[in-house]
Order: structure tokens, then C-alpha cells, then sequence
């Protein structure tokens, strides 16, 4: 794939779509180069103070996409040399 959106629900129903190991996967199916954004909002930041949009950007890291926070998500690309890579190894 070259390009995707994902706009998942919540994270208290649906923490798996917000997990290492599908963000992988997203490495895995989109071309080197590919690009994502990744819808997040800005959920509990005003009653926690948690940063929703910043802990998928160092997911999304780790799975090998630059990254950068955009309008109410995470705007990402992934780095050239990675991508595409069947059998890459999830992270425990």
C-alpha cells in the first residue's frame, strides 16, 4: 500500500489498534515511503494530562515511520529501507 488512514475507536475499547505489534504490521504492508495518519484527537489531556498523540508517535517510531503531531493526529512516513518486510519480528 502506499498511503493509509486509520481512525480507530477509542483506546478504552480498542487499545489493540493503538498496540507495537499492529504498527508493525503497518510497516510491514506499506511500501518504504509509505505514509500514514493516524487520527488520535486529544483524549484525556485535559482530565489526565496524558498524551495520546505522543505515545503513538513513539510507537510508530519503533515500528520504523518518522513521524510529526498534525491537526488532531500523527502524521507518519515510513523511513526509506523499511516497510514491505515480510516475517519482520514483533517486538515482546
Amino acid at each position: 500500500m502506499d498511503a493509509a488512514l486509520h481512525d480507530p475507536p477509542r483506546f478504552g475499547i480498542a487499545g489493540e489498534l493503538y498496540s507495537q505489534a499492529f504498527y508493525d504490521q503497518l510497516a510491514r504492508v506499506l511500501r518504504r515511503k509509505g505514509r500514514l495518519f493516524h487520527y488520535t484527537g486529544a483524549p484525556n489531556r485535559l482530565t489526565t494530562g496524558r498524551d495520546v498523540p505522543a505515545e503513538v508517535a513513539r510507537r510508530l517510531q519503533r515500528a520504523g515511520f518518522k513521524t510529526e503531531q498534525r491537526l488532531d493526529g500523527v502524521l507518519a512516513r515510513l523511513a526509506s529501507g523499511t516497510g514491505g518486510r515480510a516475517g519482520r519480528a514483533s517486538p515482546a
